[in-house]
């Protein structure tokens, strides 16, 4: 639930990082397996492996997936600092917004009390060179 409610703060995909996952392994499965350079990196490993081609297969994918968790791992802690340093950040920025509004407001009011002085001095000049 955290995930999906920094996900909506910062516009990012609503997709768990599991779910994220899961469709990953399935996609490089198919491509691992249909794909022509993929038979030969597992005719490359026969060399090195025994089994037959399913387990290799099926060993490719537990690697992979092993990989992707990992993966998985080092791409959360940075996405949470990511979303950390968007939190403080929104933070910051509101109450800069906060004080800068304050500050038109406080400096609008001087100005139109300067115009005033301004006025009436410029009617006592007025005067005073009458």
């Amino acid at each position: 639930q955290a995930y999906l409610a920094r996900a909506k703060i910062i516009g990012g995909p609503t997709l768990h990082p599991t779910a994220m996952q899961n469709a990953l392994v399935a996609a490089i499965a198919v491509t691992l397996l249909l794909s022509p350079v993929s038979a030969g990196v597992a005719r490359s490993h026969a060399f090195t492996q025994t089994g037959t081609p399913v387990e290799r297969v099926v060993t490719l994918l537990t690697d992979l997936k092993e990989k992707l968790e990992m993966d998985e791992k080092v791409e959360q802690k940075v996405y949470d600092k990511y979303a950390c340093w968007c939190e403080k950040t929104t933070a910051r920025k509101a109450e800069a917004i906060d004080e800068a509004s304050a500050d038109l407001r406080s400096l609008g009011q001087q100005i139109l009390s300067l115009k005033g002085k301004i006025a009436t001095l410029a009617s006592e000049i007025e005067e005073l060179e009458t």
